[in-house]
């Protein structure tokens, strides 16, 4: 069932200690229930995110006033894209807290960055997952994207997926 209380917005950098939180417990989560990731537990960079922050990338989604889950948008991504027209919106980092799972907050987080994208002019959502994870490929897959091939970078091997906006 969705959520008909979300609301998004952008992280201010006072919120660099909620951002981490939600992204420490999904890593947690995943930890406990031996799903593949890379994520771990206190392994995010407070520092990268304080400067994601800073460039208007990161946002936090909030159910009733509470933050339930976080993630990245970007215009670039060459270290997993190559380098394209500037016509796509990235996403990176969605999670959401153990608490929401189930509610539907991870597909709204995505629509809310579809329209996002789209009303910046972009005609593609896209993002990356780790390719072994064939749970969370099928999540991404069920939310419209298409595989579009896998790459490996020093993490291991990763799956591509892309959106189209429609008009």
């Amino acid at each position: 069932m969705a959520s008909t209380n979300l609301k998004v917005r952008q992280a201010g950098l006072h919120d660099v200690d909620i951002v981490l939180g939600i992204l420490d417990e999904a890593a947690g989560w995943l930890k406990q229930r031996e799903i593949p990731s890379v994520w771990k537990p206190g392994g995010f960079s407070r520092q990268s995110f304080l400067a994601q922050i800073s460039h208007g990338e990161v946002y936090v989604a909030l159910v009733d006033d509470t933050a339930a889950g976080t993630f990245i948008l970007q215009w670039s991504d060459s270290p997993f894209w190559g380098e394209r027209p500037p016509d796509s919106g990235y996403i990176h980092k969605l999670a959401v807290r153990p608490d929401f799972a189930g509610r539907g907050i991870g597909r709204e987080m995505l629509r809310w960055a579809e329209a996002r994208a789209k009303s910046a002019g972009k005609r593609f959502l896209r993002l990356n997952c780790l390719a072994g994870d064939r749970k969370i490929r099928d999540y991404y897959e069920r939310a419209g994207f298409t595989h579009r091939g896998d790459i490996v970078e020093p993490r291991g091997r990763a799956s591509l997926y892309e959106k189209r906006l429609t008009d």
